[in-house]
Order: C-alpha cells, then sequence, then structure tokens
C-alpha cells in the first residue's frame, strides 16, 4: 500500500534526526524504511505512521544506531564502487591493440623533430590530459541539484578524488626524478627537457588512457546512480 502525502512528509522529516551525511545513503535507507512500512500496510497494519515507523526501526534496523551503522555500510560500499568501477574501465583500455599501437606510435616520435617547440607541445598536452577529468567532473557535478538539505554526494566527493589521480601521476613523474638529483641541476621541467620523444609519447598514450576512462567514469556513475546531492 503505498504512503499517503501526509504519510510521506512525516516520515521524511522524521530522518532528519539521525546522523546520515550522505545523500545517496539517505535515499538507500529511506527507500528500505518506506518499502519495510508498506509491506507492514499491505499487511493490515493500520496504526499511525509513528508507530509503525519505529517499530520497523527497531526491528529490522536495530534502532537509532542501527540506522547509522547502515549508513557507514553503504558509505563504504559506494567508495568501493568508484575504485572498483575505475579499474574495470582502466582494465578495459589495456588490450594487445592499445599495446601494439604504443609501439608503432613510439617509434614513429623518432621522426619528430628533437627541439623544444615539440617538447612543450607534448608537456602541454599531456597536462591537459592529466588535469581536465577533473574539470570535466566538476561541470558535470554543478550542472546537479542537492534534494536534501544539509547533506552532500558522497559519490560527487569520491568521483572528484578519482578524477584528480592523473594529475596526482603527473606530478609524482615530473618530481620524482629530482630527489634522486643533486646540485644546481635539479629543475624539473629542465630535465624534462632532455626526456627521449618516444618515452614522452608513451607517457602522452599512459594519460590518454587514464583521461578516457576517468570522463568515462564520471558519465557511467551520474548516468546510472542519478545522483542529485
Amino acid at each position: 500500500m503505498i504512503l499517503s502525502p501526509e504519510e510521506l512528509q512525516w516520515v521524511t522529516g522524521r530522518m532528519k534526526i539521525y546522523d546520515i551525511k550522505y545523500v545517496e545513503s539517505y535515499y538507500e535507507i529511506l527507500d528500505h524504511i518506506l518499502t519495510a512500512i508498506e509491506i507492514k500496510r499491505d499487511n493490515g497494519d493500520t496504526r499511525e505512521i509513528s508507530v509503525v515507523f519505529q517499530d520497523v526501526v527497531d526491528t529490522d534496523f536495530g534502532g537509532y544506531s542501527g540506522i547509522e551503522t547502515l549508513a557507514v555500510k553503504q558509505e563504504n560500499i559506494y567508495n568501493k564502487y568508484i575504485g572498483a568501477a575505475f579499474k574495470a574501465i582502466f582494465r578495459g583500455y589495456l588490450n594487445w591493440r592499445l599495446f601494439v599501437f604504443t609501439i608503432v606510435i613510439s617509434a614513429l616520435a623518432y621522426t619528430l623533430p628533437d627541439n623544444k617547440t615539440m617538447h612543450a607541445v607534448f608537456f602541454i598536452a599531456i597536462f591537459l590530459l592529466a588535469f581536465s577529468p577533473m574539470l570535466y567532473a566538476f561541470v558535470l557535478i554543478s550542472r546537479k541539484r542537492e534534494r536534501v538539505k544539509g547533506k552532500r554526494s558522497l559519490l560527487k566527493g569520491r568521483l572528484m578524488s578519482q578524477t584528480y589521480l592523473p594529475g596526482m601521476l603527473l606530478n609524482g613523474i615530473i618530481y620524482l626524478p629530482v630527489i634522486f638529483q643533486s646540485g644546481d641541476d635539479n629543475n624539473a621541467f629542465k630535465m624534462m627537457q632532455h626526456w627521449p620523444l618516444p618515452l614522452l609519447m608513451v607517457i602522452l598514450i599512459f594519460f590518454a588512457v587514464l583521461n578516457l576512462s576517468s570522463i568515462t567514469l564520471c558519465n557511467q556513475v551520474l548516468n546510472k546512480k542519478g545522483i542529485s546531492g
């Protein structure tokens, strides 16, 4: 039996007493509670909504602490979901065709003029590939409006962290060699000017795959989950 608008309003108002930080967890738990209440109504339970609600919370969820424990479990589920989804997408691009393509394109890089201008082109392209997923995710997320006041979106925050991964890796690639250098010639960008073009081509392809994986992840998560917070 579908609850009346007044009963739905009462339930959503009552949910404010629970410390549920993220909108995804809120909707998951709310849906479970409403479903349990509707089942009781179908079975002939005509008690006041406040009584049925508390009965469901105590019996099915273990009371106040049970609700908050479930919220934490939901957060862990969503965190694992983002990480697993990204790994699956990234691995999907790693196949023999990409391997052959990388070898051929890297070999062709030997024919390019090895000068500062060409190095600059590679650096700019790699930089854009590394940081554009974060901008892409930010634009998509900004189009979504919050539906639950005071609650953040766990998936959105996790997406932003995940799309920053290529930028973090780029920083590591640039500055890690500097740690093992001593003296005055330890400027990261000066060192990169001496990197061979085939190596830069491999790095470019690697970040292109990371870029595609991150953007695919954003589209998959935001469209499939219908995030609103």
